[in-house]
């Protein structure tokens, strides 16, 4: 609902939204601009990945073109969130631009990668639940990737079925709807040449196992994980050992891996404590927060799962160096916004997490 009323305000384009939300709300400025931020820095990581694969160059977190900018230029920093960002300093923190900790990918430039079926590259989405980013990419034009989305039954049921229902979805993805399908009530999976929906509980390695091998996953080939607001809702053995088990999958398989991940940071200030508070009173409890909340823990729970490096940023930094500063300009001329201290606020809470697994042969 609440990227349906960014999308609808102009600040970013979702002609798929409107397949799968039921319902529209107002939001307001701050809410607009916050999933605004949250959809362009998954949009950059996807696409460059589609285009670029193994290949750091041209990667938004590559040293080389990092964009210089004080994020306090537009935005002041509250007392609470210098005293994070001088506590995360002294814990030995890098401040290296759009994320902090390794950022280079390690990948090899000239390794010529592996095709199957015109597939150079595969994306598997945990928990993308109504995500349209695979739609989206492939309106676009881009193409040499499959797609692997997992989720709980019933949201792959009701997904499954808007996209059953819907001819532009079905067209996209490339799913034939036969006769006998055409009778079911209840959907567990779909799968086409490019794209794969399947039912799965995360809590499981074993069933992620099953799922990955009925979606003809290929971990040799270069493999981004993405990870949107999902795993900080597991209790931490659950999560982090989705993350250790995709450092697995790749490294047995000797290929190339990102790990995304977008999630809540600091809940033990005033604005941490509330947001905890607001959550937990909606049924949403941020399980994962207390055992990775800071910048650093989150660097050293990559790194500690296996993955080559580790990089993090919160989204104070990421909007201000990683996104594109001609399209932040625009956005920021859509809406009346004089939250300036609640938006920095919002902004040093949410953080984007990449590790990164690194071939043998290219170390």
């Amino acid at each position: 609902v609440s990227k349906l009323c960014a999308a609808e305000k102009g600040y970013f384009k979702d002609d798929f939204l409107q397949h799968f939300v039921t319902r529209k709300a107002k939001r307001s400025p701050l809410i607009n601009r916050g999933y605004y931020s949250r959809v362009a820095a998954f949009d950059r990581v996807v696409k460059d990945f589609v285009v670029n694969g193994s290949n750091p160059e041209n990667y938004p977190v590559d040293t080389a073109k990092r964009r210089k900018v004080d994020p306090t230029t537009q935005y002041p920093a509250s007392q609470s969130s210098k005293e994070n960002n001088a506590t995360d300093k002294q814990n030995g923190e890098a401040e290296l631009g759009p994320l902090q900790g390794d950022t280079t990918t390690g990948a090899p430039v000239h390794k010529e990668e592996k095709k199957t079926d015109n597939i150079t590259r595969q994306i598997v989405c945990l928990g993308g639940g109504f995500d349209t980013t695979y739609f989206r990419l492939k309106s676009a034009g881009f193409s040499g990737f499959q797609y692997i989305e997992v989720d709980l039954p019933d949201i792959v049921n009701r997904k499954a079925q808007i996209i059953r229902r819907t001819p532009e979805l079905q067209g996209l993805s490339g799913f034939e709807v036969k006769e006998e399908d055409s009778k079911s009530k209840i959907i567990s999976e779909l799968h086409s040449s490019h794209y794969h929906l399947a039912a799965c509980d995360l809590r499981s390695t074993q069933d992620l196992d099953k799922v990955m091998k009925k979606c003809g996953a290929d971990f040799s080939l270069p493999t981004l994980f993405l990870s949107e607001c999902v795993l900080i809702y597991l209790k931490p053995e659950y999560s982090t050992g989705v993350i250790k088990w995709a450092c697995e999958k790749v490294s047995e398989a000797n290929g190339y891996g990102r790990f995304v991940t977008y999630e809540q940071i600091r809940c033990d200030d005033p604005f941490g404590i509330t947001m905890v508070r607001n959550l937990e009173s909606r049924g949403c409890a941020l399980l994962g927060l207390k055992a990775y909340p800071t910048l650093e823990a989150q660097i050293k729970r990559y790194k500690d799962a296996g993955w080559t490096k580790a990089a993090a940023s919160d989204m104070n930094t990421v909007y201000s160096c990683l996104l594109d500063p001609e399209d932040r300009a625009r956005i920021e001329k859509l809406e009346l916004f004089d939250e300036f201290e609640e938006w920095h606020l919002f902004g040093a809470h949410y953080a984007l997490m990449v590790g990164t697994h690194v071939p043998v042969d290219a170390i």
